[in-house]
């Protein structure tokens, strides 16, 4: 092996697109601000690339976002296991909790909330989409859930649902309410089941 070889820098390895997504999200939870232009620099690549792999800022936010539910999600499933309806009533209800109490989460939406219900909420955003079809694979696991129901419908009502308690300050200036939000869901999943036993009252049939 030659001399220069010995002592030649290391070549830089190749970006990756989800590259992009790891600096994001670490600049996100520390409060820093996400911005194309900077991300461009800090990976040695143009802000062209960054537009082609994801569009723009907002995607790169809800991607963000999808990994810290996603994270949630895990810990939440990771103490509570199981595929009945009330595990996954009690789950949803501890994943709410734990988004709406996250800090880097509260500091995004305090920022911006306009800009934050579009990232978090909107139809086109990566987040609402996922949380949707997250929900449909939860809910087709659920053996209590009556074969007949449109379980695409159901769990486009309790996304939809959890996020007007959810993010209630952004939409219509309430404090947020995740006990109310899974307070809705369990009434949702209850009609779609037969029978599922709600607290305090009658099964619901």
């Amino acid at each position: 092996m030659s001399h220069e070889a010995v002592n030649s820098p290391p070549r830089r390895t190749r970006i990756a697109q989800s590259d992009v997504i790891d600096v994001a999200y670490d600049w996100f939870r520390t409060g820093q601000r996400v911005d194309i232009g900077r991300l461009a620099r800090e990976l040695g690549i143009g802000r062209a690339t960054v537009y082609r792999w994801w569009s723009g800022r907002e995607v790169i936010l809800g991607e963000v976002v999808w990994r810290i539910l996603i994270e949630a999600i895990d810990r939440v499933e990771a103490r509570k296991t199981g595929i009945d309806a009330g595990h996954f009533v009690e789950n949803f209800g501890r994943m709410a909790e734990m988004v709406r109490t996250y800090e880097p989460l509260e500091r995004f939406v305090a920022d911006d909330p306009e800009y934050a219900l579009r990232v978090l909420t909107s139809r086109y955003s990566v987040v609402q989409g996922r949380l949707i079809e997250w929900t449909v694979d939860r809910l087709g696991r659920i053996p209590e859930i009556r074969s007949h129901t449109d379980v695409d419908d159901l769990a486009y009502a309790i996304v939809r649902v959890g996020e007007s308690f959810i993010w209630s300050d952004m939409i219509t200036g309430e404090p947020p309410q995740p006990d109310k939000a899974t307070a809705m869901v369990r009434l949702l999943v209850a009609g779609a089941c037969s029978p599922l036993p709600l607290p305090g009252g009658p099964h619901v049939r």
